[in-house]
């Protein structure tokens, strides 16, 4: 035990045996000073094997006291006031094994959830294996059940403590003080057989005394179902009132139909009940209950499976896979789920409404389901978040456990069936959801950043900028997506990005994925650069982006697109209304950057703002290449390009032929049928890693860039004249917009004589043909390399 000394503000205790991360007190130093009303702190943790591999990553949620109810979750690194420490008297010596438990437990009775903040980062290492605890396995759990104990009589909570799921786990089950009438609400149109199973197995296994039943019938219209309903309706007094037929007729509003049973009902609390469910077990009510007259409590929800036994509800994470998603869908019932998250008692942020549990006072007064915004989807996950709002917990319990179909309730007999009304109105309230929520959405307080988003939850983020500290922002945040993985994408996008993030100018990030809203929101960057992105669910995202976010959006291309030549191969599949889908991709951002001044004036008109950038050749990939001069008999003189190159190399095809006796062709890439009898060395293309050290492998003496003269090269780069010149290679080239200028290179008309003659008259005098290489790479260092321009790169990308 460490001593409480007076020189001391804070006090951390770890295990002997266990490390901390490298920045861990330099995180408790920023969360102190972030957050003074935090009197105690813990982090996440994850394991180290003894041959130093860290494994079972514990990304935990922040504080749940009814997790902690469950498992002693917080452990680990734990840091607390000196102060508060005194005040609580230290450890106690009676829950040794458990002690630190125990001190968690007396110091939030006395701090509140606001009290306890947790570091979502993984500060401490637990050892596997160590420990050198004298006490067995039985003795500390033992111990865990007294401590909670314990607490809960400091509470005057008459509840009992019974062995979980499993160990270390418990299950507290509260006492139930009370047994208010509790109003099941059950809409539903058509769809008897679920209906009639839903209603009888209430009836039938259910022990909780006091509830009545209110079926809201939104016009069903099935004879069989009308039938039922009215014969329901007819014994409603042989049913002492307890069950009744609510009439709703009109367009399906699932929020309007709970609503108006909501205002009819008798009960002090509402439980919402989907048709498609049934009872498995005659305590449901009970425990929803209980768990319900907990003053702090404002909503419980239960865990609910698929007919086949199978997880369909064990609670809702905000942000899962769009607005707000279960987690554990189609695992078995008896899934442990992440550090048990599957089968305990918890807070969440939400849960479903298919099975909802909330008193009828608190229903109203957040004004209920919103039958405006929600009419279908979402207003449950609503409903729970304006209870948050209140101060209330949401309360998700294993231990009421009842079947659902899924969804079929908010189908009914009109929403079975897609049709371009129903697609349009689900993505409407969708985005309501996430103008009314993102910020929520993106940092659920059950969840973890370091947790994923996508996928079934639960599982480690694999893009490491959404995991990043919201408030921890050193430099500006940018979100690039490439268009490729080849030449296009290195140049414009990958190898910019690097090259800042290397020079520490930027908190960037580089992916293919697209973001959803929330995950947007977790990175939350100053900036998106989009290269080339015209399908249509790109040009979705980029319209969500606008609508939901701030972030100022750069849409980049450096290619005139929409004039292809006829010659390129890529003009067959290229869409048809490419310049529509251009002009609409570009209108949706702040400002197009391009590659040329041609390109510019192309594209004038498709964005508000239209900057240049120009292309540059990256120093770290290309500075420390040095080719060979080898001095052959025969000059070696070299093209290296790919399909799209075809007409270029039309041009020169008779030169090609008619200096084959004079100099050694060394062709890289692409070299066609009718030319391969003249070029004496083919190099096939290479992965776009191995290209730069493979073009300098080929040791040229002379570089050619022919062009054909037409709109889209014209409107081309200079990017080949780098990447020769950079090698040292001096160089030929067709006199076209992209490679006129200052470069020092020799340029030529598309015609055949002046290719052969000027081929002809360098290749004279090996020396200056040398030297003239040497001037080029002196050139192109001198303007062109990236690391020299960033400040261009950052002004282009930033607003």
């Amino acid at each position: 035990m460490i001593a409480a000394s007076e020189v001391w503000d804070w006090i951390a205790f770890i295990d002997a045996g266990d490390t901390l991360s490298a920045d861990a007190t330099f995180r408790v130093e920023r969360a102190i000073a972030d957050h003074p009303e935090w009197q105690v702190i813990y982090s996440d943790e994850d394991s180290l094997t003894a041959d130093g591999e860290h494994v079972n990553p514990h990304c935990k949620p922040d504080f749940n006291i009814d997790y902690l109810r469950s498992l002693p979750y917080v452990g680990g690194l734990l840091v607390i006031r000196r102060d508060l420490f005194l005040e609580l008297g230290g450890f106690d010596p009676a829950a040794d094994g458990a002690e630190d438990y125990d001190l968690v437990l007396r110091a939030w009775e006395r701090v509140g959830d606001a009290g306890i903040g947790h570091i979502a980062e993984v500060l401490y290492h637990r050892r596997q294996g160590g420990g050198h605890c004298l006490l067995s396995v039985q003795e500390i759990l033992a111990a865990s059940k007294a401590a909670l104990e314990r607490h809960l009589r400091r509470l005057n909570i008459a509840a009992e403590v019974l062995p979980g799921p499993f160990p270390p786990a418990t299950r507290v089950r509260y006492p139930l003080t009370s047994t208010p009438v509790v109003s099941i609400v059950i809409p539903t149109r058509n769809q008897l057989p679920m209906l009639q199973r839903c209603v009888e197995s209430v009836i039938e296994k259910t022990r909780y005394p006091h509830y009545e039943i209110l079926i809201v019938d939104n016009d069903s219209d099935e004879p069989e179902a009308v039938k039922y309903l009215e014969l329901l309706a007819a014994q409603e007094e042989s049913f002492g009132g307890r069950l009744r037929v609510i009439r709703h007729p009109g367009a399906f509003n699932f929020s309007a139909m709970n609503n108006r049973a909501v205002d009819l009902a008798r009960g002090e609390y509402i439980l919402l009940l989907n048709n498609d469910t049934a009872v498995l077990h005659e305590d449901w009510l009970d425990e929803m209950v209980s768990q319900a007259l907990r003053p702090e409590v404002g909503i419980v929800g239960a865990k609910l499976l698929f007919p086949d036994g199978r997880i369909q509800h064990a609670g809702v994470i905000l942000g899962l896979c769009g607005p707000a998603e279960h987690p554990f869908i189609g695992q078995p019932a008896e899934y442990r789920g992440y550090f048990g998250r599957a089968m305990l008692t918890q807070n969440l942020s939400a849960v479903t409404g298919a099975c909802l549990l909330i008193s009828k006072a608190l229903y109203q007064a957040v004004g209920g389901l919103d039958e405006h915004d929600f009419r279908v989807s979402y207003n449950d996950v609503d409903l729970c978040l304006k209870v948050r709002e209140q101060g209330k917990k949401i309360v998700f319990t294993p231990w009421a456990i009842l079947l659902h179909e899924g969804s079929a309730s908010q189908r009914g007999g009109v929403e079975n069936k897609p049709n371009p009304e129903k697609e349009k109105r689900f993505a409407g309230e969708k985005m309501a959801f996430y103008r009314k929520w993102l910020p929520q959405l993106a940092f659920d307080p059950a969840y973890n950043r370091h947790l994923s988003l996508a996928g079934s939850g639960f599982l480690l983020e694999d893009q490491a900028a959404l995991t990043w500290d919201p408030a921890w922002r050193p430099r500006p945040r940018i979100l690039v997506h490439p268009a490729d993985r080849e030449g296009c994408g290195e140049y414009r996008i990958i190898a910019p990005m690097r090259a800042l993030q290397r020079a520490g100018r930027v908190q960037g990030w580089e992916t293919m994925r697209i973001f959803e809203p929330a995950e947007m929101e977790r990175f939350s960057p100053e900036s998106i650069v989009v290269q080339r992105q015209m399908e249509w669910p790109q040009i979705e995202a980029l319209e969500r982006h606008k609508a939901l976010s701030r972030v100022f959006r750069v849409f980049e291309i450096d290619d005139l697109i929409t004039n292809l030549p006829v010659k390129s191969l890529h003009k067959a599949h290229i869409h048809k209304d490419i310049a529509k889908r251009f002009r609409k991709a570009a209108g949706l951002c702040n400002r197009l950057v391009v590659a040329t001044e041609p390109l510019a004036e192309a594209y004038r008109g498709f964005s508000d703002e239209v900057r240049i950038q120009p292309n540059c050749i990256e120093d770290a990939i290309w500075g420390g290449l040095s080719p060979r001069r080898r001095g052959d008999s025969k000059p070696r003189v070299g093209w290296a390009g790919g399909i799209g190159h075809t007409g270029d190399l039309e041009l020169v095809a008779d030169v090609v032929r008619d200096l084959s006796s004079e100099v050694h062709w060394v062709f890289f890439g692409l070299c066609p049928d009718a030319l391969k009898p003249y070029v004496q060395e083919f190099h096939p293309g290479v992965p776009l890693a191995q290209y730069p050290a493979k073009l300098a492998s080929l040791d040229l003496d002379l570089a050619i860039a022919p062009l054909e003269d037409n709109p889209f090269n014209e409107a081309k780069s200079h990017l080949r004249l780098l990447e020769y010149g950079i090698l040292g290679y001096p160089v030929v080239c067709s006199d076209i917009f992209p490679y006129q200028g200052d470069y020092p290179v020799w340029r030529v008309a598309n015609r055949y004589r002046d290719w052969i003659k000027t081929i002809r008259e360098v290749l004279a005098d090996r020396e200056t043909l040398a030297s003239a290489g040497d001037v080029l790479r002196e050139y192109v260092r001198k303007h062109w390399l990236l690391e020299s321009r960033l400040d261009d790169w950052l002004g282009a990308w930033l607003p």
